[in-house]
C-alpha cells in the first residue's frame, strides 16, 4: 500500500475543534486521511460534520428515503448498507461526490461501524500523478473544462438506461487543473462521471480523458484501504476519486457517509 495517506490517533469522541481543524488540513495536504479505532455516537458525528461550512443534507425530512437511509434527525448522515445509499455487492465505480455542482461535498467523510472486515476501497491522489506528467501533457490540457454528469447509479453493473438517463451538468464546466485550499495541484477527473470537456464532442474528448485517467489511476497513485471497524476516512473530493471493491457481506456493513466544505482558515 503508498504511504502517501495521512493517519492520525485520535479520539474523535473528545477531539477539540482545534484536533478537527487539523484533520482538515491534512485532507487538503495528503488528500486522504485516515482516522482508526473510532466508536461513535450518531449525535457526535453530526456534530462534527456540522463544524465545517455547508454540511450537505442527503436527505430532508420529506424525503422518501429518509426513514431508511437518514441517520441523524437533519438528514446530514447517510447510511451506506444494503437497501440503503450504494447498497449493491458489485464494484463501485471510481467516483467523486461532485464538489463542484454539489455545495458541501469538497470533503467526504466515512465511518466504519461494523462488518467492515473483507471490505476494500481504493484512493486515488491526482496531485502526485499531475506531478509526473509530462510538460507537453500539462500545455495541451491546461484551459480545459470539464463538463460532467450525474443523477446514476456508479455500480460496475450500471444499466445503459441509466447510463442513457444521465444528467449532465452543462451549467458548470469545471477546470480539469485544480488548486486546493492548501496549494495542491492536480486533476480534477472522474472518468465515469465525464461527459466531455467544454468546446469538444465525447468522442474527442475520451480521446484525451481516457488516456489520461488511466495514467492517475495507476497503482503507484493509489492507496488500498482494508477496512476495520472503527475505521473513518476522510478525502478531498477536488484531487482524487475513490472505488469499493465487490463485497459479498454487503447487508452486515454499515458505513456512514457525509460530505462537507473545508473552513476559509485554511
Amino acid at each position: 500500500m503508498n504511504n502517501w495517506i495521512a493517519t492520525v490517533d485520535l479520539d474523535l469522541m473528545s477531539a477539540s475543534d482545534n484536533d478537527l481543524l487539523e484533520l482538515v488540513k491534512l485532507c487538503a495536504t495528503h488528500t486522504c486521511v485516515k482516522i482508526p479505532n473510532q466508536k461513535l455516537t450518531i449525535e457526535r458525528e453530526a456534530e462534527i460534520v456540522k463544524s465545517f461550512p455547508n454540511p450537505y443534507v442527503l436527505f430532508t425530512p420529506d424525503s422518501p428515503n429518509f426513514e431508511r437511509s437518514a441517520l441523524d434527525a437533519e438528514g446530514y448522515i447517510g447510511l451506506v448498507s444494503e437497501n440503503s445509499i450504494a447498497g449493491h455487492k458489485e464494484e463501485m465505480l471510481w467516483h467523486n461526490e461532485s464538489p463542484h455542482a454539489r455545495l458541501g461535498s469538497s470533503v467526504a467523510w466515512l465511518y466504519g461501524e461494523k462488518g467492515m472486515e473483507g471490505s476494500t476501497t481504493v484512493w486515488n491522489n491526482t496531485v502526485l500523478a499531475y506531478a509526473d506528467l509530462d510538460s507537453d501533457t500539462k500545455e495541451k490540457i491546461k484551459d480545459l473544462k470539464c463538463i460532467t454528469f450525474g443523477n446514476v447509479n456508479h455500480s460496475v453493473a450500471r444499466t445503459d438506461e441509466n447510463f442513457k438517463n444521465r444528467s449532465i451538468y452543462n451549467n458548470v464546466p469545471t477546470p480539469l487543473i485544480q488548486t486546493n485550499y492548501a496549494g495542491q495541484t492536480g486533476l480534477f477527473l472522474s472518468l465515469h462521471q465525464f461527459e466531455r470537456f467544454e468546446g469538444m464532442t465525447r468522442e474527442e474528448s475520451l480521446e484525451i480523458a481516457e488516456p489520461l485517467f488511466d495514467f492517475i489511476t495507476q497503482d503507484k497513485y493509489c492507496y488500498t484501504h482494508l477496512w476495520k471497524d472503527g475505521d473513518v476516512s476522510l478525502s478531498d473530493q477536488w484531487l482524487g476519486v475513490h472505488r469499493r471493491l465487490e463485497f459479498s457481506k454487503m447487508k452486515n456493513r454499515i458505513v456512514h457517509r457525509a460530505t462537507f466544505d473545508y473552513p476559509k482558515e485554511l
